[in-house]
C-alpha cells in the first residue's frame, strides 16, 4: 500500500498493483482528484474529499479504507460506542435495537450512546436559527462531511452557507465525556468514544475536523466490521432472551435516510438532495443564484443518504424498508424540551467551535502574474486537444489534462490523439 505524505488526512490507501487502469474511478471522482501517471493510479490529496466514489466503483478494489479496530481502544478506562443510526437498519425488523446495543456491550463496550434525542434538538435549534437569520439563504446542512469538504474544495464561495450548528455526534460525544468523567471520577481523556460509521468521510471528520481543532470522538469503526462481530452475539441473545425490551425508546432510525432531517427542521422551503452528482447540480444553482424560495438544503453525498454508505451491509432500498418497519414497530419518539433547547442555543451549546473555511488547493488563486501565465498556457494547450474527455491520458477531462500540462505535471504527448497526430 502507498499513501503520499500530506497535510490532509484521508481514510483510504491505494494498492497500486491491483489497478488495471480501467479509469472508472478517474471518471467518477467529483473533484477530479484522481490521475493515472506511469500506469499507476494516484490522487491529489488537496482535492480528495473522501466521498467513497472510488471505493464503490473500482472493480479491482485498489482503494482500501483505513479505519480503527476495536483493539485500538483498549487503553481507555471507559469505552462508549456511538452507533450511526443506520447500523440498526442493517438487521431485520424483528431485531429490536436494544438487542443490538446489548451485543455491542458483549464485544467490549461499556455503554451505548443514543444520538436520536440530540438529532431532534439540533433540528429544532436549526429551525430557530433560520428564523433569527433570514439573511443567509439557503442554509446548507453540515451533517454530511463529504458535502462539507466538497464545498470547501469546489465551491469555496459557498462556505458561508454551511450551517453553523455542530453535528449531533460531536455534541453527544462532548456531553458523554463530561458526564462520565464526573460520574466515574476519571479524566476526560480516559473516556473513549467510538463512532460506528457508514462511510470514510466521517472517519476523516473525526481524524481531521473541518470546523474545530480536534474532534470529541476518539475514532471510528466501519459498520461492516461491527456487523460481523455482533451478529453471533445477536443470535445468542435472541436464543437466551436476556434483553429487557423498552417500548418507549427512541432510536432515531429515520435519521440515516434522506429527507428526514429536512422534515424535522419543519419548514416547507426545504430541499433534500442525495448523491454527489445531484448535490453538485444544487450547489451549481446556489452559486449561480438560480435556487429561489428555498431556506434550507439537506445535502448528502451518498445516494439515498447514510444508508448507502460504503461500509453498509444491506442495499439502501432494503435498509430504507427496514427503517420504515422498525419505526412502525418500535418507534415512540420522546418529546424534546423546546424551552431548554432555546436556552442551550442562546448559550452556544449547539454551535460549531469555528466556521468552516475554504480549503487551499491547487486551484486556489495564486499571485496574479502566475495565475494569468498558467491560465494562458492552459488555454493554448486546451485549444489543441480533441475535447473528447476519453481519460486515456490519465486525467478525467481534456480541461483538467490541459491544466496538468500547464503545471508541468503532464506532457501534451500523453494525449493519445495528439501523439498519434504527431506520429503521422
Amino acid at each position: 500500500m502507498t499513501m503520499t505524505n500530506s497535510k490532509y488526512y484521508h481514510a483510504h490507501q491505494i494498492v497500486g498493483e491491483r489497478c488495471k487502469g480501467r479509469l472508472k474511478c478517474v471518471r467518477h471522482c467529483p473533484t477530479k482528484a484522481l490521475r493515472i501517471r506511469d500506469n499507476k493510479i494516484t490522487f491529489l490529496q488537496d482535492l480528495c474529499i473522501d466521498c467513497g466514489n472510488c471505493i464503490n466503483v473500482c472493480p479491482e478494489d485498489a482503494f482500501v479504507p483505513v479505519s480503527d479496530s476495536l483493539e485500538d481502544f483498549k487503553s481507555f478506562k471507559y469505552h462508549v460506542a456511538m452507533p450511526c443510526v443506520v447500523l440498526y437498519v442493517q438487521f431485520g425488523p424483528d431485531i429490536h435495537p436494544l438487542v443490538i446495543n446489548q451485543a455491542l456491550k458483549n464485544i467490549g463496550f461499556d455503554e451505548i450512546a443514543n444520538v436520536a434525542k440530540v438529532c431532534d434538538e439540533v433540528g429544532f435549534a436549526l429551525r430557530h436559527h433560520l428564523e433569527l437569520h433570514p439573511e443567509v439563504r439557503p442554509l446548507i446542512s453540515s451533517f454530511c462531511p463529504a458535502t462539507v469538504r466538497f464545498i470547501q474544495v469546489s465551491y469555496p464561495n459557498l462556505v458561508k452557507y454551511i450551517s453553523p450548528l455542530d453535528v449531533p455526534r460531536e455534541i453527544v460525544a462532548r456531553g458523554l465525556k463530561y458526564h462520565y468523567s464526573k460520574k466515574l471520577g476519571i479524566k476526560i481523556e480516559e473516556i473513549g468514544v467510538t463512532y460506528i460509521t457508514p462511510c470514510t468521510a466521517k472517519i476523516v471528520s473525526i481524524k481531521q475536523p473541518a470546523e474545530k481543532e480536534r474532534s470529541w470522538i476518539d475514532g471510528a469503526i466501519p459498520i461492516n466490521d461491527i456487523y460481523n462481530r455482533i451478529t453471533p452475539e445477536i443470535i445468542k441473545i435472541q436464543q437466551e432472551k436476556t434483553v429487557n425490551i423498552k417500548d418507549n425508546y427512541d432510536f432515531g432510525r429515520a435519521w440515516g435516510i434522506v429527507g428526514h432531517f429536512s422534515q424535522n427542521v419543519g419548514t416547507e422551503k426545504a430541499l433534500s438532495v442525495a448523491g454527489i452528482d445531484h448535490v453538485k447540480l444544487v450547489l451549481d444553482d446556489i452559486e449561480n443564484e438560480k435556487l429561489h424560495n428555498i431556506d434550507f438544503v439537506e445535502a448528502l453525498a451518498c445516494l439515498h443518504g447514510c444508508a448507502n454508505g460504503v461500509f453498509c451491509v444491506k442495499d439502501p432500498y432494503m435498509a430504507r424498508h427496514n427503517s420504515i418497519l422498525l419505526q412502525e414497530k418500535f418507534g415512540r419518539p420522546n418529546p424534546i424540551d423546546k424551552q431548554e433547547v432555546l436556552e442551550n442555543y442562546n448559550k452556544g451549546y449547539y454551535h460549531s467551535e469555528s466556521p468552516v473555511l475554504p480549503r487551499v488547493t491547487r486551484v486556489s488563486p495564486a499571485d496574479i502574474a502566475t495565475s494569468i501565465k498558467r491560465m494562458n498556457k492552459k488555454e493554448r494547450i486546451y485549444a489543441k486537444l480533441p475535447k473528447k474527455d476519453c481519460s486515456l491520458c490519465g486525467a478525467p477531462t481534456c480541461e483538467t489534462f490541459a491544466d496538468d500540462c500547464a503545471r508541468n505535471e503532464a506532457d501534451i504527448t500523453d494525449c493519445i490523439f495528439f501523439s498519434n497526430k504527431e506520429a503521422r
